[in-house]
């Protein structure tokens, strides 16, 4: 269920890194990018409406949500640090909280705080490995969700509840 996901995110890097397209990757980034945007801005806020919008369950999805971008940073943060127990070769903690797949400037954020306690600190390329990781892991984690959903669904079960 989540080849069709990967598949976009690989064209996405193929199309920008094979250096032949380059109009059509500027227009990806740019222009196609913001008109998407701007589409599904406005699709999705003339549906919502406050009666339907603010109810108790969406404010449960934010909460949620929210809770699992702290504990997504600092899940992290502290995997670095216990690896750096086992690791002869230290890591910074600060790439653990580039993983946060939903922000893709979450490297380059890291990055400048790391340069602003360190000026001669470069952890761009690992906080950018570790955001593509968070990435990829998301699409796959959301294709078998995608997947339990639409198995459940066939076989009767009611998942509105959950």
């Amino acid at each position: 269920m989540c080849a069709a996901l990967v598949g976009m995110l690989m064209f996405g890097n193929l199309i920008r890194e094979c250096g032949v397209l380059e109009r059509l990757s500027k227009s990806a980034q740019n222009e196609l990018a913001n008109l998407v945007t701007l589409l599904l801005g406005i699709t999705i806020g003339s549906t919502m409406t406050a009666d339907k919008f603010l109810t108790p369950a969406t404010m449960k999805i934010m909460a949620l949500g929210l809770a699992a971008f702290i504990f997504d940073t600092a899940g992290g943060v502290l995997f670095a640090k216990v690896a750096n127990l086992f690791l002869k070769e230290k890591v910074n903690p600060m790439v653990g909280a580039a993983g946060i797949s939903a922000f893709p400037m979450s490297a380059r954020v890291i990055q400048k705080l790391a340069q602003d306690e360190d000026p001669g600190n470069v952890i761009l390329p690992y906080t950018v490995s570790a955001n593509v990781a968070g990435q990829i892991g998301s699409v796959f984690v959301g294709g078998l969700l995608l997947a339990i959903s639409t198995w459940m669904i066939a076989n009767g079960y009611d998942i509105l509840p959950l």
